[in-house]
């Protein structure tokens, strides 16, 4: 739901879709926005006290898109020839493990509850702020005018890239 009042920000709880999540990149932008209200959608269940049913089928709908984006966003990547695909391909594995661990039943439903209401949403604000805008930076450096496609320049729009290419080098993955 969006708020006029807050300039076009819409509330996913604690999650906040808004125009500084906005990569640039129009495929991963909408994704990101659906993926938000998945998240919310399960937070609520969570912080409701919804039946164990629903907190895991709302789970398992976040899950299946969770799968989903990184297929697409690797793809959308790999065609344009990103060259820090394996790092952002290791973010995603991470993240996948622990919430495939949860969302298998393998994690009591108390834990998951505290545990992946916290980490979900803290884990995609900080990817999409971080490693996805990482790559909108490159890809728009890479489309520039002169510069040679899948090289890079030295320079990302919107801020200077390290001696290794990368916008956000000091990032661990």
């Amino acid at each position: 739901m969006i708020d006029s009042e807050s300039n076009d920000t819409v509330d996913y709880g604690r999650l906040v879709w808004s125009d500084d999540l906005v990569l640039g990149v129009n495929a991963i932008d909408e994704q990101h926005r659906e993926w938000i209200a998945l998240v919310q959608a399960f937070e609520h269940a969570v912080t409701e006290g919804r039946p164990a049913e629903e907190m895991r089928s709302t789970l398992a709908a976040a899950v299946a898109y969770t799968e989903s984006h990184f297929a697409d966003e690797q793809q959308v990547m790999e065609e344009a020839g990103y060259p820090f695909l394996d790092d952002h391909i290791g973010q995603h594995q991470l993240a996948w493990d622990r919430v495939h661990a949860f969302a298998s039943g393998e994690v009591a439903d108390e834990e998951m509850r505290r545990s992946l209401a916290e980490f979900l949403p803290q884990w995609l604000m900080l990817h999409i702020n971080t490693a996805d805008r990482q790559f909108a930076r490159w890809l728009k450096g890479t489309m520039a005018p002169g510069a040679a496609h899948g090289t890079g320049s030295g320079t990302a729009p919107g801020g200077p890239a390290g001696p290794d290419g990368r916008v956000f080098g000091d990032i661990p993955v």
